[in-house]
């Protein structure tokens, strides 16, 4: 199974990846199987990413200038495959993003079918906890996909491991240090997306299910995911966003 179909991706969508465990793989993975089936897929981030490896699959540009931005786009969509934009880069390696309206205005462009936007940071952790003005979400988002790495489960409740880790012990009624359990990882979900557009769907994505015993964990995991009520989910997707096919096994909810 796709990516394009494990996720229900239709026409026009402004799909974004927020929490923590692979989402810039996931982007990438996303990105590349949805050029090679149509054109106009732009990639980008509404906080920062690292800057990628150069690659036939994608061409990457950056200006801090909107107009600059979408003339290269349009003058672009035909020439590659997949489209990589942020405004400059950082003396850290990574790319500086573009912000909520870039990804509105850029979405109106003729040619532009679908955008992936990595509007969360995790500091390479398998689960975060957003602060205050996170995630940074376009609002014209359709589809919400909350990512965590299975490998969280039973590491401890600390800065090593979970990225904001104080304001994660603190939502969770936890002291730090506490084992990660499936409860806690699904108590922080509806943080990980708030601030969610109105209308977006949310499909969570669990990674790293190739690791030993993944798999079993993350269909245990996905089902306290899907009984939460304060967030509805049309389903879960397990995979491996590092590797080919990325889509394991979907997980759905009882009721369907």
């Amino acid at each position: 199974m796709t990516l394009t179909e494990a996720l229900d991706i239709k026409d026009r969508e402004v799909i974004s990846l927020v929490g923590g465990g692979g989402k810039t793989a996931l982007m990438f993975a996303l990105g590349k199987e949805l050029s090679s089936r149509r054109k106009g897929i732009i990639l980008t981030t509404t906080t920062k990413i690292w800057e990628p490896t150069p690659s036939p699959d994608f061409a990457l540009f950056l200006s801090d200038q909107i107009s600059e931005t979408k003339k290269w786009v349009t003058a672009s969509l035909e020439a590659y495959p997949c489209l990589l934009i942020a405004t400059k880069r950082l003396k850290s390696a990574k790319l500086q993003g573009i912000t909520p309206p870039w990804v509105e205005e850029i979405h109106t462009l003729p040619g532009v079918s679908i955008i992936i936007v990595e509007a969360d940071g995790a500091a390479g952790r398998s689960l975060k906890a957003p602060r205050e003005g996170e995630p940074v979400l376009p609002p014209n988002t359709t589809l919400l996909v909350p990512v965590v790495g299975i490998d969280i489960l039973g590491c401890p409740l600390d800065e090593e491991h979970v990225f904001r880790s104080e304001i994660a012990a603190r939502v969770l009624h936890m002291p730090r240090g506490s084992l990660i359990t499936k409860e806690m990882v699904a108590g922080l979900l509806p943080e990980i997306i708030k601030g969610r557009p109105e209308g977006a769907r949310v499909i969570p994505f669990i990674n790293k299910i190739d690791l030993p015993g993944g798999l079993e964990k993350g269909k245990e995991l996905a089902k306290v995911l899907l009984s939460l009520r304060q967030v509805k989910m049309e389903r879960v997707v397990l995979g491996q966003a590092q590797n080919s096919p990325v889509v394991k096994e979907i997980v759905w909810p009882a009721s369907r």
